[in-house]
C-alpha cells in the first residue's frame, strides 16, 4: 500500500494541472450539495418553528365564505359540540392609512386591527408579551402592538397610537408590546373584541372563529369537523391554520432540486474524470508494461490507479466540505436580516449528519467508480 501511495503521489505531483482540474470537479460538486444542503434546512427549520409558535396550534378556523363578518351568536351553535376544548371569536379589519399618517418617514400603509377575547385568546395563540401586559377584560381604548410596529411608528409603552376609524381618529394607549408577526403581512393592533366592535360600529359581529380540539387523532378530528359543518351549513368555510404549508412544500422541493443540481454536477465531473483516466491509462501503457514485467499483477496495477483516484477524491471532498460549509453559512448569514425583517425569526445554521455522509459518499464515488469501471 505504501508503494502504491508513493507512486500515486509522484505521478499526481508530476501532472499538476491535470490533478488540479480533476480534483476541482469534485470540489465544485461537493460544495454545491453541502452548501445548499445547509441553507435550505436551516431556513425551513426556522420557518417551521416560528410558524408553529405564531399559529398557536389552532385546529379549526371558521370564516364566512364571503369574507364578511357574521353574528357572534354563530359561536353558540358550535361551542357545546363534544370534542371542542377551546373556542373563541374575533373581529379583524384592515385599516388603510392616509398618506404620511405616521409621518413622512413611516413605511406603514395599513394595519390589521384584531378584536379578541382577552381571557380565551391566549389559550389559542402564543402572545409573548415582552413589555407591559396583555389585554384584560374591561380594557377600553387599550392596545397591544408589536415591537416592530412601535419602532416604525416611533412609539413606546404607555404612549398613544393614533388609528383612523369610521368615527374619526381614535387614540389607543399602548399597554403591551409583543414580537412582530412571523408571516409577511400588515402588523396587528390587538384590542378587546368589545372595543373593536365599537371602533368599527359592528356591534355583536365577529369575522373569525377559532377552536382547539380535545383530540389529535385524525379520524376523531375529522368527525368533529363534520359535526361543525353540519351545524353551520354551507355558508361558512372551515379549515385549519396551516399557513405556510405550501411555502414549506416549495422549500422541500427547492432542496431536492438543489441536491439534484449537485448530483448532476458530480456526474458531469465523473464523465470528465472517466475520460481523463482513460487518457492516463493509454499514456501509461509503457509504464504499466514495465510494472507487469517486474512482477506486478493486474490487481496491483488496478490498486495503483484507484489509489490515485482515492487521493484526489479525499482531497477534493475535504475541500468541498469546507467550502460548502462556508457557502451555507454565508448564504444563511446573508438571508438572516431579511428573515428577521419580514418573518421576525432567527435563522441558525443546521448541519444534518446525513448531509455530511451523502456528500462524502458522492464525492468519493464520483471519482472511484469511473476509474474502477474503466479498469
Amino acid at each position: 500500500m505504501r508503494f502504491q501511495l508513493t507512486l500515486a503521489a509522484r505521478y499526481l505531483g508530476g501532472r499538476k494541472l491535470r490533478t488540479f482540474l480533476t480534483t476541482l470537479a469534485i470540489v465544485i460538486g461537493v460544495t454545491v450539495i453541502f452548501g445548499t444542503g445547509i441553507y435550505l434546512p436551516s431556513f425551513t427549520d426556522a420557518f417551521n418553528k416560528s410558524l408553529l409558535s405564531a399559529s398557536g396550534q389552532t385546529d379549526v378556523m371558521i370564516t364566512h365564505k364571503t369574507g364578511e363578518s357574521f353574528s357572534a351568536s354563530t359561536l353558540n351553535k358550535i361551542k357545546r359540540i363534544k370534542g371542542i376544548a377551546v373556542i373563541a371569536g374575533s373581529l379583524e379589519r384592515v385599516v388603510n392609512l392616509p398618506p404620511n399618517f405616521y409621518g413622512k418617514d413611516s413605511t406603514v400603509n395599513a394595519l390589521a386591527v384584531v378584536g379578541l377575547d382577552p381571557k380565551i385568546a391566549p389559550e389559542l395563540h402564543d402572545y409573548r408579551v415582552t413589555q407591559g401586559r396583555f389585554l384584560e377584560q374591561g380594557d377600553g381604548k387599550a392596545a397591544v402592538i408589536s415591537e416592530r410596529l412601535a419602532d416604525e411608528v416611533g412609539v413606546k409603552l404607555d404612549d398613544t397610537l393614533k388609528l383612523p376609524t369610521p368615527e374619526g381618529v381614535v387614540k389607543l394607549t399602548i399597554v403591551g408590546l409583543v414580537p412582530g408577526r412571523t408571516l409577511i403581512g400588515n402588523e396587528q393592533v390587538l384590542v378587546t373584541l368589545t372595543q373593536a366592535q365599537k371602533l368599527f360600529d359592528m356591534s355583536n359581529r365577529i369575522s373569525v372563529i377559532e377552536a382547539n380540539l380535545t383530540t389529535q387523532d385524525k379520524a376523531e378530528s375529522e368527525a368533529i369537523v363534520k359535526t361543525i359543518k353540519a351545524q353551520l351549513g354551507d355558508t361558512y368555510t372551515l379549515g385549519g391554520l396551516s399557513s405556510g404549508s405550501e411555502f414549506a412544500s416549495a422549500m422541500q422541493m427547492g432542496q431536492v432540486m438543489f441536491n439534484m443540481f449537485g448530483v448532476l454536477t458530480l456526474a458531469m465531473g465523473g464523465f470528465i474524470i472517466f475520460n481523463t483516466f482513460r487518457t492516463i491509462v493509454a499514456e501509461r501503457r509503457h509504464d504499466i508494461g514495465m510494472l507487469r514485467a517486474i512482477g506486478a499483477n493486474r490487481a496491483a496495477i488496478l490498486g495503483l490507479v484507484l489509489t490515485e483516484g482515492l487521493v484526489q477524491g479525499v482531497v477534493g471532498t475535504a475541500i468541498g466540505l469546507g467550502l460548502g460549509y462556508l457557502l451555507g453559512v454565508g448564504i444563511t448569514a446573508g438571508a438572516a436580516q431579511i428573515v428577521k425583517q419580514f418573518m421576525n425569526t432567527e435563522i441558525t445554521v443546521v448541519v444534518e449528519p446525513s448531509l455530511v455522509l451523502v456528500s462524502i459518499a458522492l464525492g468519493l464515488a464520483s471519482l472511484s467508480l469511473p476509474v474502477y469501471c474503466r479498469q
